[in-house]
């Protein structure tokens, strides 16, 4: 039985997968139905004719309630699940697969520079990356112009970038800020591989690198990277719903005017990470449920990322130990806490 055919009676696994993939396919079946229409409640009036204040509680519209603006919270969050599964998988992408590229190259052609690299790359892990990308993304994804008075006279500053010029930048500079570490990791696993005896045995026998690559050191990699890809899409989830507490959205945001007449950030995609960012401010009202429901879908998410995660580690660890010969019971190897490629280390000792 190959390894997709376990993965798919493997519970831990397709639970993750059923949930994540579901979601997906209700919002783009909203999306190819209702044109991604958000219903809305107009003011409503108590008995005595007095206006009653949004956002309106989940009692009253079930299940989770109105924003500010009286829109369904949750058919906003249908709308923007699309949009959050695709821009972490996006960003996952260009996180893994350059690096793949990037790490051949840094062994095969740059061998000689790999230490220093290594070390320039590993101080970049005692720098916060949400920091670190916030401070980037926080000058180029400027969303209002700026007046300066210069010599008594008032001066427009920078203006904003097109939409999909800010949808491109956030995600291509979340994305580069971590090809640097994993080409090193791939580098390190790649020449630990290649001091092999089987790698010797192929050099001898005339094996070019491109041989060596897809055929003995390919299939090591490929599950290893897919669980960086599985690990790499919770993280960019996470960087994504940090970014949005702090300000800044997958393309930006527009203002808009509330029932009461009151402007306030809207995020243009609704993903759920702008979503966190626009209603964070409600844990500190009377309508804390609000800001948790974006963290509950996104809490969702990621346990699902996770439970594929580790259902692959074990479909790996149980085929890794039907390839050994004959081993104890004892002496099975277990999936649980191994890190990236500590698999490849347990099978080769």
């Amino acid at each position: 039985m190959n390894l997709m055919k376990k993965l798919l009676l493997n519970k831990l696994f397709l639970t993750g997968f059923v949930i994540i993939s579901g979601l997906f396919l209700v919002s783009i079946f909203y999306f190819i139905v209702f044109k991604d229409h958000i219903p809305t409640t107009s003011l409503l009036f108590a008995a005595d004719g007095k206006p009653l204040p949004a956002p309106y509680s989940f009692k009253k519209f079930p299940p989770f309630g109105t924003d500010g603006f009286g829109r369904h919270l949750l058919i906003v969050m249908i709308v923007g699940t699309k949009y959050t599964i695709a821009a972490a998988l996006i960003i996952t992408f260009l996180r893994v697969f350059p690096s793949i590229i990037f790490g051949l190259i840094l062994h095969f052609y740059f061998n000689k520079l790999e230490r220093p690299i290594k070390s320039m790359v590993d101080s970049l892990n005692y720098f916060p990356m949400t920091l670190l990308a916030y401070l980037l993304l926080n000058v180029i994804l400027i969303q209002d112009v700026s007046m300066t008075l210069v010599d008594g006279a008032l001066v427009e500053g920078a203006q904003p970038l097109p939409y999909w010029h800010r949808v491109v930048l956030f995600i291509i500079i979340l994305a580069s800020l971590f090809v640097p570490t994993n080409s090193v990791l791939i580098a390190n696993e790649v020449k630990i591989i290649m001091n092999k005896e089987f790698i010797e045995c192929s050099r001898v026998l005339g094996a070019t690198n491109w041989r060596i690559v897809s055929k003995h050191i390919k299939p090591f990699l490929v599950p290893q990277i897919a669980i960086i890809f599985i690990r790499d899409f919770i993280q960019s989830l996470i960087l994504m719903s940090h970014l949005a507490v702090l300000g800044l959205f997958i393309g930006g945001y527009y203002f808009r005017e509330d029932l009461f007449g009151q402007t306030q950030k809207v995020s243009l995609s609704n993903e759920w990470a702008g979503l966190l960012g626009m209603w964070w401010e409600f844990l500190w009202t009377t309508y804390p449920w609000i800001s948790f429901i974006p963290i509950l879908f996104i809490t969702i998410l990621i346990l699902s990322a996770k439970g594929m995660m580790e259902g692959l580690k074990v479909e790996l660890a149980l085929m890794d130990n039907l390839r050994e010969t004959p081993l104890k019971k004892e002496n099975l190897l277990l999936p649980e806490n191994l890190a990236p490629f500590e698999r490849i280390r347990n099978y080769s000792k």
